[in-house]
């Protein structure tokens, strides 16, 4: 086939593909057109979902008659000239496509009248070259768009539309979106000769009583309102709060510079926000309006000009989402009852690894190790070194070898023994003269807990919050929690752990508060019981914690100190444990 030239219905018919996607792409391309006509006033009537009828009327500027002929052309608007203009779009139509691909697919009139011409014409297109042809009717000053029989030539587009139920629902989301952004324009949509929206024009700084009209009294009673700057960009949002959590976005709402928007820069950002202030939630509802310099922004980017493109998205990302998390700080008392120490000044980034040292004063006499005899060197706390901290695998194996080798009773080891042979992430056997004492992590549990919670006097916040869902948490529970830094809240019927005791971040929070909860704790010591039952049952890190704790302490002549929390073992209970462990 030769290379030719399109006819242009046909090319219409194409980039009526992008424009006209379904008769809620329509409403809005007209919409739109009529609020650059400078319309105060838009009328939209729709018949069985927009399938049969969409009719727009406006009293904006009109259309002057030796123009409508253009007006039904392709590329040809009034809103740009230069490439300039194209980069300072203030306007919400600039492409100049959409009346001519409206009429490639459809049966298209317009009737336009300015103020300064006497009479009114209409205009519509013909033909296989879609000419237009011009007649004298009556109309008021304005304009009006009648679109019937959609798709009527391209019924391959046409079996794609939905049931005139759900198409009216998309059409009725486009003018409630349109309606929020334009509060100073009063809009009226009919279907079927029925009213089903009328949003009167209200003064156009009172964003708040259009709202309230679109989303409803309860979602501007249940929003919080936050207004911020930062080097040109300018949010302004109501921000639902969790008795206004939806199951859909339907009430999800986006603007920059006031073009309704679904982009995903700026839905991200607001969803972020509300993760790190909430924890995992169901959809919220918000109302955000973002003004940007036009030269700062590409709208140019989407077929229906959904998206657009920041050249500085980083900035525009992070303003947002600060902006909105700030504005969503919680205010349960419980949250403020376990952060209501002193302003924390310490960083409260470290090591994964790392183990709060807790305050000498808050240790119990028995956990400080005793004066350590002539002979042995000071570990790094001041005490003596651990018996298991550097055990090359030469010695651990030759321990091993010596361990399995039972004569009588008890086990014969040599007298440099002492150090741990580790059996599992959770179990060591030390040894000592003729005695084996095995050690396992449950046994530390509780004496390990009970430092680290005392010795941490602050709490920090989580990456991200865990949320849990839970019939019932008394507060007696909450209150105890927060004793120990626990910063819980209620958020959409769920429990929102927030806070936790400064250095255990890194620890399993999920499974530890699932199990605090189920626990139904009432004090200090039932959190520390109900931790020490799940310590050993899955987190590596966790017993390694355990473990450096413990050698922190221990001392290799300390035989009272491993035993105080170990059991002395037979060598036929110990081979048979190991044979177990191992298997």
């Amino acid at each position: 086939m030769p290379i030719q030239l399109l006819p242009p219905r046909l090319a219409n018919q194409i980039a009526a593909g992008e424009v006209v996607e379904r008769p809620a792409s329509v409403v809005k391309e007209l919409v739109e057109n009529s609020l650059d006509a400078g319309a105060s006033k838009i009328e939209i009537d729709i018949e069985k979902g927009g399938h049969k009828r969409i009719r727009l009327r406006d009293n904006g500027c009109g259309i002057d008659k030796q123009e409508l002929e253009l007006a039904l052309s392709r590329h040809a608007t009034s809103k740009i000239s230069t490439l300039d203009d194209l980069e300072q779009i203030l306007s919400l139509g600039f492409r100049g496509e959409a009346l001519a691909s409206i009429s490639s697919v459809s049966r298209l009139t317009l009737t336009s009248k300015p103020a300064s011409q006497a009479q009114a014409w209409q205009a519509h297109c013909e033909g296989r070259e879609m000419a237009v042809k011009l007649n004298p009717v009556a109309h008021p000053d304005g304009t009006t768009i009648d679109v019937a029989d959609l798709f009527y030539n391209t019924p391959a587009r046409r079996k794609f539309l939905r049931a005139e139920k759900t198409e009216f629902q998309h059409i009725d989301d486009v003018i409630r979106r349109i309606a929020l952004s334009h509060p100073e324009v009063t809009f009226i949509l009919r279907h079927n000769d029925k009213v089903m929206r009328r949003f009167l024009a209200v003064d156009k700084t009172d964003f708040a009583a259009r709202i309230a009209a679109v989303a409803g009294q309860k979602f501007v009673r249940n929003a919080v309102y936050c207004h911020s700057e930062y080097h040109g960009i300018t949010l302004e949002a109501w921000l639902g709060n969790e008795h206004v959590l939806r199951s859909s976005t339907d009430c999800q709402f986006s603007f920059v510079n006031g073009r309704g928007m679904r982009d995903k820069l700026i839905l991200h950002a607001i969803r972020q926000a509300y993760e790190s202030a909430w924890g995992t939630v169901e959809q919220p509802a918000f109302v955000v309006y973002l003004t940007v310099p036009p030269s700062d922004v590409d709208v140019n980017v989407h077929p229906a000009k959904h998206e657009v493109r920041f050249q500085q998205s980083r900035l525009v990302h992070d303003f947002i989402s600060k902006t909105v998390a700030d504005a969503l700080q919680p205010q349960s008392d419980y949250a403020s009852a376990g952060a209501a120490e002193s302003p924390v000044t310490h960083d409260y980034i470290r090591p994964l690894s790392s183990i709060p040292d807790a305050p000498a004063a808050s240790r119990t006499p028995r956990m400080s190790p005793p004066q350590h005899g002539a002979g042995h060197s000071a570990g790094p706390r001041g005490g003596m070194s651990s018996p298991s901290r550097q055990v090359s695998d030469r010695q651990s194996q030759t321990n091993y070898q010596q361990l399995m080798t039972p004569t009588g009773d008890t086990l014969q080891t040599p007298s440099s023994s002492r150090s741990a042979l580790t059996i599992s992430p959770s179990s060591r056997l030390y040894a000592r003269d003729q005695q084996v004492i095995l050690l396992q992590v449950h046994d530390l549990a509780r004496p390990w807990l009970t430092e680290t919670l005392s010795g941490a006097s602050t709490s920090q916040p989580l990456l991200m919050p865990v949320s849990i869902t839970a019939s019932q948490v008394t507060d007696t529970t909450l209150r105890a929690l927060a004793e120990v830094n626990l910063a819980v809240d209620r958020v959409a019927g769920k429990i929102r752990l927030q806070q936790v005791p400064a250095g255990t971040r890194h620890w399993p929070w999920l499974a530890w508060f699932s199990a605090l909860v189920d626990a139904e704790v009432a004090s200090r010591a039932d959190i520390i019981a109900a931790l020490a039952k799940v310590v050993s049952e899955q987190d590596d890190a966790v017993m390694t914690a355990v473990w450096q704790w413990f050698d922190a302490q221990a001392v290799a002549d300390q035989w009272e100190w491993i035993t105080e929390f170990g059991k002395v073992r037979t060598a036929e209970t110990v081979c048979a444990f190991m044979e177990q462990d191992n298997g």
